[in-house]
This record gives structure tokens, C-alpha cells and sequence, in this order.
């Protein structure tokens, strides 16, 4: 004989459940949450340590340069006055390979765990749109790699005033250096932000598109040289060509502003900010194109 089945049973909990009743901040506190958020898992906060190991390298790797200038040109501003041993298209030429590893370990890591771990349709189930996601991760991206171009140019800014006879005074007489250093950084942090955000949205997987973003660089570099090679006699051509180089790009922007031509690019800076401004605004469009398909 089976044993009788046992009876349903069930309980009914009243858990006291609520509508909320506090301030709703809207669709612009989405976006800057979901920018945060990007920027703290892209730095590893609040992960294992191992997550911060490079970041915090490349941001002690790009401080260097700065803080050795500033010791040097204290040490001999009694010796020398006037000598200085890191100027600022120095320093952009010289960070310009970090800020490339650096977009290559942010980017990623900001996209491609939202597409493996497919939880978009939990984003654009709430009050964040699809335009809104993609405006969040251009704004982290853009936000952290001005943490690199942008704060310790600054930082070597004031350095070199504060060394001064008349600290006040020297600020109020460079402050174009100043504005130099806000049109170089910012235009070099969203150039290759939007780069490394328009690649990363195209796979689930951080290694490989690291790989890719490397290796867009490299080749971008190598076809930039062989084609220039190649049109060596077509003066116009190869001014052109040029841009196709990341690193002549940002190094003629650089050295345009503080009027020394460098890059091999001998064009008037608003064709090199046109540019760079095109770049930006095309890696836009794809990425909007990539997630907001009906658009």
C-alpha cells in the first residue's frame, strides 16, 4: 500500500509592503548613478584588490612624470631660474601611451559585463532609456580619462606658478597656459574614451576587446606611417593621412596650442579640433546606432 500524499500547505506572509513615498530624482540622477557606478566598477571599487592593481599603476605611472618635474625645477630654480625640465607638450606626449593602456582597462570593463551578464533589459526596464545608457558610459569613460589627461597637467601647472618668485602673479600671467591644458585634456580624454567605448560595445568580452583596442592603436599607427610613406611627394595628402594616427593626432593638437608643430601635421588648429571633434561624434553615432537599433 503507498503512503497517502501529504496535504498542500501554504502560509501568507504580510511582509508590509509600501509604495514609496520619498522624492523621485528622475531620469538625470539615473544617468549620473549609472555613470558613478561605471566609474567605481571600471577602478575596481569595491572589488578584490586585484581589480585596483592596474589602475592604481597607471595613475602612479602618469603622477611620476609630474611629481619629478616639479622636484627637479625646485631644486635648480635657485641655480636656474627659468629652466623647465618637463614643459606641457612634453607632458601629454610623454602620458599619451598610458591614457591609451588606460582607456583599453576602463572601457571594457564598463560595457561588456552589462552585455555577458545580459542585464540591459533590467536597465531599460527602468525609468534609464536607451540614449541615457549610452550618454552614462560616454560621460564615465570621458570623466575617468580626464583623470589622466587632465588633472596632473593641472597639477604641474600649479607646481611650476607655486615655484615662483610671485606665485599670484605668475598664475594671473599663465593662465592661457591654463586654458591650453583644459582644450588639450578634455578633447584627448573623450577622443580616445569614445574610441575605447565604440569598440567595447561590440563584444561581451573584456579580453578581447582590450586586444582589439590595443591593437587598433598599433595598426592605425602602422597604416598611418605606410601611407604617409606612400605619398611622401603629395604634400596635402600626407598632412591628412596623418590622422589617421592617434598619437600624431593628439601630439599635433598639443603642439599646435603651445606653437610648436609636432606630429608631422602642419595643419591650423581648427582642422585638428574638427577632427578630433569628428571622431567623437562618430563613435557617438555608432554607439547609438549599436543600442538604440530603431533609432
Amino acid at each position: 500500500m503507498t503512503a497517502p500524499a501529504a496535504p498542500r500547505y501554504g502560509e501568507i506572509y504580510d511582509r508590509g509592503y509600501q509604495h514609496y513615498t520619498g522624492p523621485r530624482l528622475g531620469r538625470r540622477h539615473a544617468i549620473w548613478a549609472l555613470a558613478r557606478y561605471s566609474m567605481a566598477r571600471a577602478l575596481g571599487i569595491k572589488k578584490p584588490w586585484t581589480a585596483k592593481v592596474i589602475p592604481i599603476l597607471l595613475y602612479v605611472a602618469v603622477l611620476i612624470p609630474v611629481v619629478v618635474g616639479i622636484g627637479i625645477r625646485a631644486f635648480l630654480s635657485a641655480l636656474l631660474p627659468g629652466v623647465n625640465p618637463l614643459d606641457y607638450p612634453e607632458f601629454f606626449g610623454g602620458v599619451f601611451l598610458i591614457e591609451g593602456i588606460f582607456v583599453a582597462t576602463i572601457a571594457p570593463e564598463m560595457l561588456c559585463p552589462d552585455r555577458q551578464e545580459r542585464v540591459l533589459p533590467l536597465y531599460f526596464s527602468r525609468a534609464i532609456t536607451r540614449p541615457d545608457y549610452v550618454l552614462a558610459k560616454l560621460l564615465a569613460a570621458g570623466i575617468l580619462t580626464l583623470s589622466v589627461s587632465l588633472v596632473p597637467a593641472t597639477i604641474l601647472w600649479i607646481g611650476r606658478q607655486l615655484l615662483e618668485p610671485s606665485p599670484l602673479t605668475a598664475m594671473r600671467d599663465h593662465l592661457d597656459d591654463l586654458g591650453r591644458i583644459a582644450v588639450a585634456g578634455v578633447l584627448i580624454a573623450f577622443y580616445l574614451g569614445a574610441v575605447g567605448i565604440v569598440v567595447s560595445s561590440f563584444t561581451g568580452r573584456k579580453s578581447i576587446a582590450v586586444g582589439v583596442i590595443i591593437l587598433g592603436f598599433l595598426l592605425t599607427e602602422a597604416i598611418s606611417g605606410a601611407l604617409t610613406f606612400a605619398f611622401e611627394e603629395n604634400e596635402r595628402a600626407r598632412q591628412w593621412l596623418g590622422f589617421l594616427s592617434p598619437t600624431r593626432t593628439t601630439a599635433a593638437l598639443v603642439g599646435t596650442l603651445w606653437k610648436q608643430p609636432a606630429g608631422g601635421i602642419d595643419a591650423p588648429l581648427p582642422a585638428i579640433v574638427g577632427v578630433m571633434l569628428g571622431v567623437i561624434v562618430v563613435c557617438v553615432g555608432v554607439i547609438y546606432w549599436r543600442y538604440v537599433p530603431d533609432a
